[in-house]
């Protein structure tokens, strides 16, 4: 876990309001989704009517990334093609600076025409509204639940195989408009060229051995990852839920949803297994990881040595508000895909 989220019992009252509008059903039932990063309350909602949704949401005061990210996400989810193994949102609610609760139920657009399982709404859920209230700085979204199991970590056969699929599905998909590129959003992936030039006392003996090669590996990146194609980029097992029975995973979290590269996100898992792990050991991870990237254009092995070297940087910046764990899983997880960079050098 690398944030502690608060109960979504302890949430402002008008988050929950706002929650019954755009599904037009009262809560009657909620429960607590812990894990990622963000530090603010997730859960899954029973409503009256017999459905559940899933709702994540974050206070600006808390961590304005975070508040930042979400608005980003709801940008992305509402325009996602209708093949793309997400989830559905249904709407999101704002809580201004002022006191006005904004609320929007996510119109139905190409996902749903296409036969999106979008769940039903009544009356009440539809359009927007602003209202005033007490509560300030909130941003909520309501989505459909992805059913099954966070993929990890640590990762199984199983899970692989699933997401692998799914990434290859989202790599086939053209990136909606209003999606950045993905120079926008991945801005260090030169950190080892960063790390090249600065204080040799802040990289260890491995790292100053291998920082050169490693940054002409990473280097020209903008070129090389860039593309058309839709990319999730935060690709991590616990971003990816697994349904073993239906035989298919989705994956969440699209804060980062971007255009790229079409082999972008098998990369970004090839990492993850390796990073976060295997149930059957480091051996195996580094097998699975191998496989995967051998499929792949020659640049995917020059992306994970990129984000190696993004996650060695980040790592000597000084903490986000609201994310004091960051920079330290950043560190581990830079060292821990050292075996998969070791292969590429």
């Amino acid at each position: 876990m690398f944030a502690t989220r608060p109960s979504w019992r302890d949430a402002p009252a008008e988050l929950a309001a706002g929650v019954q509008r755009v599904c037009g059903a009262s809560i009657v039932g909620s429960r607590d989704v812990h894990g990622g990063m963000s530090p603010g309350p997730a859960a899954v909602l029973r409503l009256a009517d017999g459905r559940r949704v899933f709702v994540k949401a974050v206070s600006r005061a808390v961590s304005e990334p975070s508040h930042r990210f979400y608005q980003r996400e709801a940008v992305a989810l509402a325009a996602l093609p209708v093949e793309t193994p997400a989830p559905v949102l249904l709407g999101s609610i704002e809580v201004t600076t002022e006191g006005v609760i904004r609320i929007a139920a996510a119109a139905k657009g190409a996902r749903e025409a296409a036969g999106a399982a979008r769940p039903e709404t009544g009356g009440e859920g539809a359009g927007a509204a602003d209202i005033a209230c007490g509560a300030d700085g909130w941003f909520a979204l309501v989505m459909s639940v992805a059913e099954g199991v966070p993929a990890g970590p640590p990762w199984t056969g199983d899970g692989v195989g699933l997401v692998r699929d799914a990434c290859e599905v989202i790599g086939a998909l053209p990136a909606p408009d209003v999606v950045p590129p993905i120079g926008q959003i991945l801005t260090d992936l030169d950190g080892w060229e960063l790390l090249a030039a600065g204080d040799p006392a802040l990289l260890d003996g491995w790292e100053r051995q291998n920082v050169a090669a490693l940054a002409e590996l990473a280097a020209r990146w903008q070129g090389w990852t860039a593309g058309t194609a839709l990319v999730h980029q935060d690709v991590r097992a616990d971003n990816a839920i697994v349904d073993l029975v239906a035989r298919r995973a989705v994956l969440v979290d699209w804060s980062f949803g971007c255009a790229g590269a079409p082999w972008l996100d098998r990369a970004r898992l090839a990492a993850d297994i390796v990073g976060a792990g295997h149930r059957d050991g480091p051996a195996a991870a580094l097998r699975a990881a191998t496989k995967i990237l051998d499929a792949l254009p020659g640049d995917a092995a020059r992306f994970v040595a990129a984000l190696g070297g993004m996650w060695r940087y980040r790592s000597t910046l000084a903490a986000p508000p609201g994310h004091p764990t960051l920079r330290p899983w950043q560190r581990e997880r830079a060292r821990l895909i050292r075996p998969l960079l070791a292969t590429l050098l």
